[in-house]
């Protein structure tokens, strides 16, 4: 079965992506009821009211028909820190990082080859490493999930969002590659 993938990452410091998978039917019914539902003015949620939040909080506590990850890279805070350890170019590292996250996905079978994928601005050079388009209702729910764990007043461990962290993944392959350059 063909999937709908989004992958999102609204707010570059906080280091989150936002990922979201389905059928391209429950990804765009699932987009009407929070977006048409809840009408956020934004896809970050640390910047909406209170009472648009509570809405989205309670459509996704509702039967939500896709699976939902937010995943912490923090690919600003790896090009930073590695890149000025190891006296490396920013872009250098951040390639490093998109390279690794792209073959992450694939090995966890997050995105496979036949797959629909969507991926935000922000997130525009994964489009290097793996196949992709810019923008749909797949990456604004991705970009909602890579927000709202961390917007004021949300219950997190009730969201049906999973939260993996990968940093030290990351930077631990950017390290190494960055040393045989």
């Amino acid at each position: 079965m063909v999937k709908l993938i989004g992958v999102a990452m609204i707010r570059w410091d906080l280091g989150i992506v936002g990922y979201v998978a389905s059928s391209p039917q429950d990804i765009e019914a699932t987009y009407s009821n929070v977006f048409l539902r809840c009408y956020p003015t934004t896809l970050d949620m640390t910047k909406e009211s209170s009472g648009k939040v509570s809405c989205i909080v309670n459509t996704m506590l509702g039967s939500l028909p896709i699976r939902a990850l937010a995943i912490i890279l923090d690919p600003y805070g790896i090009a930073n820190d590695v890149g000025t350890r190891r006296r490396v170019r920013r872009s250098v590292v951040l390639d490093g990082v998109y390279s690794w996250f792209a073959n992450y996905l694939r090995s966890r079978s997050l995105v496979n080859e036949e797959d629909d994928l969507e991926v935000n601005g922000e997130l525009l050079s994964l489009t290097r490493f793996i196949r992709a388009r810019v923008d749909g209702y797949a990456s604004a729910l991705a970009g909602v999930v890579s927000t709202i764990i961390r917007a004021k007043g949300v219950d997190v461990s009730k969201l049906p969002i999973d939260i993996v962290d990968v940093r030290e993944e990351a930077r631990k392959y950017v390290e190494e590659s960055v040393v045989r350059v």
